[in-house]
C-alpha cells in the first residue's frame, strides 16, 4: 500500500497520552505520515477517549463526528475510557472499531489486520504497560512519559474511573527501568512517571520512592504526574528533596474540596489537617517546591460556607496553579444519588475558583521577575527556546539553545503562566544528593 496517512487525537489524562505515543511506536514499521484530523484524507484515525466528566464524553463524541466529516473513508478506531463506557454509541457515531481499555494492548494488531498487514512480536505490545521504548516517540524527543501503574480502587463517590480502568496493577520496576534506559539512549532527558493512581505504585520493593531514586541514578530527570495526598509519604518527599532539581520539586496533589465533611462524604482518604501538614512538610523539605492541585466546584450537598472554606484553604496553601472543575453527576456513582447543587450555582462557584487561581498564580510568579532559573529546552520554535523549569513553569526564551539542553535563563517578564526570559548559558554538571533536615 502507499504510505499510510494517520491522525491521532488524545483526550484526558497523561496515561492516555503515553499510550497514544506508544501506539505510533508500534506502528513505526508502517512509516505513517502523521497528519491533523482536519487535514482530511487520512487512512487511519485513532481517538483515545476520556470519560472523567460528561464534558469529556461530549468532547469524544464531537471528535468522532469531526473525524468522520473530514475523513469519510478512514478507518476510525476509538479506545480509552469512553470506549469502555459507551461502545455502541461510538459505533453509531461512525467508529469502525471500538477497543476498550481492557483490550488496549490489542490496538496495533487491530489496525494492522484492518490494513492486511501481519502482526508479530515487534508490533504487538507484551502487556498493558507497553510504552514507546526504542520504537519511537510521537512528539518531543526531550520529555517522555513512562507508564508504571494502571487502575484505581480508591472508590471516590463522584468518580467513575475505577469502573473504567479496573483494579490497580503495577509495572515491575526492572521492566520500567529497561524502558527508561532505552528512552535515555534515544536522547530523552526528562521522564514523566504516569499512572491512574501513581502514588499506589508497588512494582518496586521500596515503592514509588525507590523507582524515582533508581531513575535518577540512571541519569534521568524525573517528574511525577498527578498523585493522591494519602499516597505521598515521607520517603517520597525525601527522595525528591535529596535529588532535586533533577528529580523535579513539583507535586500535583489533588485536593478536590476544602471541606472536611465533603472529603469524608466523597470517600477521600485524608482531611484538611493531613493535606496541610503534607504540603507544609514538602515546602520545608524540598528546595523550590511547587504545588499544583485540582478542586471541584459544586460537589453534591456543598453549602456556600463549604465553598468559602475551599477558597480560604487555597489561599493558605499557596499553589502555583489550580485546576478548577465543575461537578457533573456521573451515572452509577454514589454521588449521583445525593442532593445536587443547582447547575447555575456550580458554574458561579467555578468562576470564583478560577478567579482565585489566576490571582494566586500571579502572586506566585511575580517574585520570579529578575531571577535566574533553570530550564530544560524541549524545542526551538520561531527563534525562541521553549521548555519548563523544574518547578513546572513554562518558559519562552530568546538566545541560543538546543533541544535537550538545560540552560540558565534570566526571567524578564511573564505572560499568564509563562516565564519570558533570555538564555544566559548552559548548565554544566549535576548536583549530588543533598543532606536533608530531620523532622
Amino acid at each position: 500500500m502507499e504510505r499510510m496517512r494517520a491522525a491521532f487525537r488524545t483526550l484526558g489524562c497523561k496515561v492516555n497520552q503515553v499510550e497514544t505515543e506508544a501506539l505510533l511506536g508500534f506502528l513505526k514499521a508502517l512509516e505513517p505520515e502523521v497528519v491533523p484530523v482536519e487535514a482530511g484524507g487520512a487512512d487511519l484515525v485513532v481517538i483515545n477517549s476520556c470519560a472523567v466528566t460528561t464534558t469529556a464524553e461530549a468532547d469524544t463524541r464531537k471528535e468522532v463526528r469531526r473525524a468522520r466529516r473530514y475523513n469519510p473513508h478512514a478507518f476510525i478506531v476509538v479506545t480509552g475510557c469512553y470506549a469502555e463506557l459507551a461502545p455502541e454509541a461510538l459505533r453509531e457515531l461512525g467508529a469502525d472499531a471500538v477497543v476498550p481499555n481492557a483490550r488496549k494492548a490489542e490496538l496495533p494488531r487491530v489496525i494492522l489486520e484492518r490494513f492486511g498487514l501481519p502482526s508479530d512480536p515487534i508490533t504487538t505490545p507484551p502487556n498493558e504497560f507497553w510504552g514507546a521504548g526504542e520504537r519511537g516517540l510521537l512528539n518531543s524527543r526531550v520529555r517522555a512519559f513512562l507508564k508504571v501503574q494502571d487502575g484505581c480502587q480508591a472508590g471516590c463517590a463522584y468518580c467513575i474511573i475505577p469502573r473504567l480502568r479496573g483494579k490497580e496493577r503495577h509495572r515491575d520496576y526492572r521492566e520500567a527501568l529497561a524502558e527508561a534506559e532505552a528512552l535515555l539512549r534515544m536522547g530523552i532527558r526528562e521522564i514523566v512517571l504516569t499512572g491512574v493512581r501513581l502514588g499506589s505504585y508497588r512494582g518496586h520493593p521500596r515503592g514509588l520512592a525507590g523507582l524515582v531514586e533508581d531513575l535518577y541514578h540512571l541519569g534521568a530527570k524525573v517528574r511525577l504526574s498527578s498523585i493522591e495526598p494519602e499516597d505521598t509519604g515521607e520517603d517520597l518527599l525525601k527522595a525528591i528533596a535529596r535529588y532535586a532539581p533533577e528529580v523535579r520539586p513539583h507535586l500535583h496533589l489533588s485536593l478536590q474540596t476544602g471541606s472536611d465533611r465533603l472529603l469524608k462524604l466523597m470517600g477521600r482518604r485524608y482531611d484538611k489537617a493531613y493535606y496541610r501538614d503534607l504540603v507544609q512538610r514538602a515546602y520545608d523539605l524540598i528546595p523550590g517546591f511547587a504545588l499544583t492541585t485540582d478542586v471541584i466546584a459544586g460537589l453534591p450537598t456543598e453549602t456556600e460556607e463549604e465553598h468559602r472554606e475551599t477558597l480560604a484553604f487555597l489561599e493558605e496553601l499557596r499553589p502555583t496553579r489550580v485546576h478548577a472543575f465543575t461537578y457533573t453527576p456521573r451515572p452509577k456513582t454514589r454521588a449521583a444519588s445525593l442532593p445536587q447543587v443547582p447547575p447555575e450555582v456550580r458554574r458561579r462557584r467555578t468562576r470564583e475558583l478560577i478567579a482565585l487561581a489566576q490571582r494566586l498564580a500571579e502572586e506566585r510568579v511575580r517574585p520570579k521577575l529578575g531571577e535566574r532559573v533553570e530550564v530544560l529546552v524541549e524545542r526551538v520554535q520561531g527563534g525562541e527556546a521553549l521548555g519548563h523549569t523544574p518547578d513546572y513553569y513554562e518558559a519562552r526564551l530568546s538566545g541560543e539553545a538546543r533541544p535537550g539542553e538545560t540552560v540558565w535563563a534570566r526571567v524578564l517578564g511573564v505572560e499568564g503562566y509563562v516565564l519570558l526570559g533570555r538564555v544566559e548559558g548552559v548548565k554544566v554538571g549535576v548536583k549530588g544528593p543533598m543532606e536533608l533536615p530531620v523532622r
